[in-house]
């Protein structure tokens, strides 16, 4: 019977002991995903107030301003729009980052990369041309599995960030390689670099790098580069990043 008792008492111990361990590795990724919901629906109301508080202070301001005139107004009203595109782009940002937590598969063919790549910088060139910058391109004939749209919002992604981070009259450098198995591209730009210390974070959302990359009036929410790793990942695929202030990046 002592015996017996023992024999039960260890069982019970490591049977315990071990559903306690179980419980903790099944839980471990539900908890992850609701402490990141929270993080996000933090960072998403912190975003959200900006643009909105802009909005009302510059409403405000003007209702109160007994000798505006004609022009006057529709300077608020350009302001106003002006600001409500910046709450667009964050909303349809947000709900496209919310689709790629609720899907798990996306529809691919065999798609040519010249395509994808043209596609993106013709929608770039103006926004190039504005600054002077040079896309220069050196693309192969490799095709890849992938969806389209997807892919040509990925360059987008890379492209216009290598625009918006980079001076004037310099160039930005598509370069695509490939293997049996796999096909590289690169995005070379002569911008301001990223700081080492901000390399780990840069495709966490809502995290914007050092005040030499956001004191730009031209920049977002922070929510670029996660989109574009969502969309990588999507594919199977991997991003590496270089880069030396006030040299370049290199993605």
């Amino acid at each position: 019977l002592i015996n017996l008792l023992i024999i039960n008492g260890f069982i019970f111990i490591a049977s315990g002991s071990l559903s306690y361990f179980l419980a903790g590795i099944t839980l471990s990724p539900i908890q992850k995903m609701t402490e990141d919901q929270k993080q996000f629906i933090s960072d998403a109301s912190h975003e959200l107030r900006t643009p909105l508080t802009a909005l009302k202070s510059l409403f405000e301001v003007s209702l109160r301003d007994k000798k505006i005139t004609l022009i006057g107004t529709k300077k608020v009203i350009q302001q106003g729009i002006d600001q409500t595109d910046k709450l667009k782009n964050l909303s349809d940002s947000l709900l496209e980052l919310s689709h790629f937590d609720n899907q798990n598969l996306i529809s691919t063919k065999p798609v040519l990369i010249k395509e994808i790549i043209t596609d993106a910088v013709f929608q770039l060139k103006s926004k190039a041309d504005k600054k002077n910058i040079k896309i220069l391109t050196k693309i192969g004939s490799q095709k890849v599995i992938g969806n389209y749209e997807k892919l040509v919002e990925l360059l987008v992604i890379f492209i216009d960030n290598a625009i918006k981070y980079s001076s004037k009259d310099t160039k930005i450098n598509l370069i695509t390689n490939s293997d049996k198995k796999n096909l590289l591209i690169k995005i070379v730009d002569q911008g301001i670099g990223i700081d080492q210390k901000d390399l780990p974070h840069i495709f966490d959302r809502f995290y914007q790098a050092s005040n030499s990359r956001t004191k730009n009036s031209d920049s977002g929410y922070g929510l670029g580069l996660s989109i574009a790793k969502q969309i990588v990942d999507l594919h199977h695929g991997k991003i590496k990043v270089e880069s030396k202030l006030n040299q370049g990046t290199t993605f």
